[in-house]
């Protein structure tokens, strides 16, 4: 048998509910879905932003509840595509190394795009499965939108830090080393377990397989656009096994997805 590695390409926002407008009770709501954090993800969310833009869209939905994490730089494009309000003196996020590797530090400001909107409101979906890169996204937003800013569904995975490849000329092994960890502008990046109790705002729903991802009748997304238009909601507790999307035992329906992101996923962006 002969094995022949091949790149493959990942859709990292659907063409059919990964970006688009719902109307709701006279509200225009942008919604993106992203699958992962990678740098092909960009082309599709500046066109969908574009839109956003000329459709003069102020509240969003980004669903990321599937989301394992990816690329900080893709984190830090989607945060530039929803900063259109902040400044270029405005931090993104700190990145932190170890004392020893100091040097290594970096700040990220926000860079607004041509496509860049001012959103009000921003209401991310997310779950067990939504880490890394994901959570560093939602993290920022809190010190600017405070409790305009909501984490709806349930609570994520909770993974503030990240790795760095090292590659070893003595072997064809690559490392990916746990080596820095991510803040917002407020330095907070102690959500090691989720950002429920971290986020200003959160509202409990179900993930909901009875509809299509970015209907307005599935539960996490009517959630959210409740939340996004006023109305009251209960909110998440810290505890991601207490708020599980479950029925009885004997309609119970299971997502073929593990409870949280496998260890490929969470190190090699585009896995799945």
């Amino acid at each position: 048998m002969t094995v022949t590695k091949a790149d493959f390409s990942l859709l990292p926002v659907s063409s059919r509910y990964g970006a688009k407008i719902i109307e709701d009770s006279g509200q225009r709501v942008g919604y993106i879905n992203l699958r992962t954090f990678i740098s092909t993800a960009e082309p599709a969310l500046k066109t969908a932003f574009a839109n956003f833009r000329a459709q003069g869209v102020t509240k969003v939905i980004i669903d990321l509840r599937y989301n394992g994490g990816g690329l900080v730089a893709t984190s830090e494009y989607l945060g530039d595509l929803l900063g259109g309000g902040r400044s270029t003196s405005e931090v993104f996020d700190y990145t932190t190394f170890r004392t020893e590797k100091a040097s290594n530090n970096e700040t990220r400001f926000f860079a607004p795009q041509p496509e860049s909107i001012a959103p009000t409101r921003i209401a991310f979906i997310g779950s067990g499965g939504t880490a890394s890169a994901s959570e560093l996204l939602i993290n920022a937003f809190t010190p600017y939108l405070h409790g305009n800013s909501a984490l709806i569904g349930t609570n994520t995975y909770g993974k503030p830090v990240g790795q760095i490849a090292l590659d070893k000329p003595a072997c064809d092994d690559r490392l990916r080393v746990i080596a820095f960890a991510t803040q917002n502008a407020a330095r907070n990046g102690n959500y090691f377990d989720g950002l429920a109790s971290t986020v200003e705002a959160t509202c409990r729903a179900t993930d909901d397989i009875g509809f299509p991802l970015g209907d307005a009748r599935e539960a996490s997304t009517r959630r959210a656009l409740d939340f996004l238009a006023g109305r009251t909601c209960s909110a998440i507790t810290s505890d991601v096994s207490a708020q599980s999307a479950r029925t009885t035992a004997s309609t119970r329906q299971d997502l073929l997805i593990p409870a949280a992101p496998t260890t490929a996923q969470r190190m090699v962006p585009g896995s799945f």
